[in-house]
């Protein structure tokens, strides 16, 4: 998962692409960065290992201008830099190149160079992406080249000299664009735009490659896809201020677990999400079904988000470190615990253990997305289909070795009818449909 952010303005816009940038931290945490075009210009770039706002603080960010720029948080070193016959491009970029291996070994098979790198491994999916995008003609003739050899999805942004391109894949990466005063942006998610005060215009289309210049924002070129939206960006991975592709994250989250206490009602005392991951969820379910809100683990907010770290290991160590159960909240009550997802289920295992021990006398778990069946080609963390425990247990054998009192997940049905889009336009194949 990765943040993606582009402003091309008549004035400086470095504050507002670190704000944007910024605001898209939910989605990444290993890697940061920016690009901008100086007054002479040049385009520079300051990539960083780490969380934005400790890598660009008000000193950094006193020392860089520009009228156009792009910022990212990643997983991968970026902004990358390519300078071909087409002159200077620095390209961050959100997606998962699921046939990497096959395209690089073929790249360096007609004599491709990656200059830098000791070993395959290292090169990203990011620096793989913008060496196929230098070499052609143009940055949308790089894109159609994308759509005929890449097994995966994307969305891109890309500075140039004349300004910003920005391309997005056939869907299940978000990219929206926005505006204000002479100012044009490009966004993952358009929480980036509120604080800003960039009003929202309008999805990048599936397959569409856009233009941001200084005479605003043009329509390069629109593929033919069979578009297909990414579900998860409204069952977890967008932030809840967010719309994405004209549906609110956090109404949709709403709906989802309104849905579950409809489908699946339990009597019990509290509601209480998995925070931050099943706050919304859970708010939709305590409506629907009656039952009080309140949350039986405290969120120490220093911690990051346990689903961007790249291992299951160092997402259990986060998840660990987050939670920390409110005893008064919890002793000699039945719990409804509502959640995205469950994984491997150690967590669900480990604290489900942790309510009984503080007094809970009952504890039943509802789960916002049906049982994941399979690893991920789109961004996600899943990268085995053995990671996935439905797969090798049954719901009831989840339920019992999870110390669970019942345990239910959300249908299909209820994801289509919360995200008001029909199924077929929705990525299922993590859960295996």
């Amino acid at each position: 998962m990765s943040g993606i952010f582009g402003v091309v303005s008549k004035e400086d816009c470095i504050g507002d692409v670190s704000k944007g940038a910024f605001y898209l931290q939910n989605r990444a945490e290993s890697y940061c960065g920016m690009a901008w075009k100086n007054s002479d210009d040049r385009l520079d770039s300051s990539p960083h290992k780490g969380l934005f706002r400790e890598n660009f603080d008000n000193r950094k960010l006193e020392e860089i201008s520009g009228n156009y720029a792009i910022g990212c948080v990643t997983g991968s070193r970026e902004p990358v830099s390519e300078y071909s016959k087409n002159g200077e491009m620095l390209l961050c970029f959100d997606g998962n190149i699921a046939n990497h291996d096959e395209l690089l070994s073929g790249m360096l098979k007609r004599g491709a160079s990656f200059s830098g790198y000791h070993n395959p491994e290292e090169v990203s999916d990011a620096v793989l992406i913008s060496k196929m995008i230098a070499k052609e003609s143009s940055f949308d003739k790089g894109i159609e080249n994308l759509f005929n050899d890449v097994k995966g999805d994307f969305s891109i942004v890309a500075l140039t000299r004349g300004g910003v391109y920005a391309a997005r894949g056939w869907g299940r990466k978000p990219l929206i664009l926005g505006g204000k005063d002479g100012a044009y942006a490009v966004s993952s998610e358009s929480v980036s735009f509120i604080n800003t005060g960039f009003d929202i215009f309008r999805d990048v289309k599936p397959g569409e490659v856009v233009y941001l210049g200084d005479g605003g924002i043009e329509s390069v070129r629109q593929f033919d896809v069979d578009e297909i939206f990414g579900t998860f960006e409204w069952v977890y991975t967008a932030h809840p201020a967010s719309v994405i592709d004209g549906r609110s994250v956090k109404l949709a989250r709403n709906a989802i677990g309104g849905g579950l206490a409809k489908r699946y009602p339990v009597d019990a005392d509290v509601v209480s999400p998995v925070p931050n991951s099943g706050r919304n969820h859970a708010e939709g379910y305590s409506a629907a079904s009656g039952i009080p809100y309140n949350e039986v683990f405290a969120k120490f907010d220093y911690c990051g988000r346990s689903f961007t770290p790249n291992t299951l290991e160092e997402q259990n160590a986060v998840a660990d470190e987050k939670l920390i159960p409110v005893r008064a909240v919890i002793e000699g009550n039945r719990i409804i615990v509502v959640d995205d997802s469950i994984v491997k289920g150690n967590q669900t295992r480990r604290q489900t253990g942790r309510l009984r021990e503080n007094g809970a006398k009952e504890v039943h778990a509802r789960i916002a997305c049906p049982p994941l069946m399979a690893k991920c080609d789109y961004g996600k963390a899943i990268k085995q289909d053995e990671q996935c425990i439905a797969r090798t247990m049954s719901l009831d054998e989840i339920r019992r070795t999870r110390g669970l009192d019942s345990l239910e997940y959300a249908t299909f049905e209820d994801l289509e009818s919360a995200i008001g889009k029909p199924l077929d336009k929705l990525c299922t194949d993590c859960w295996g449909r």
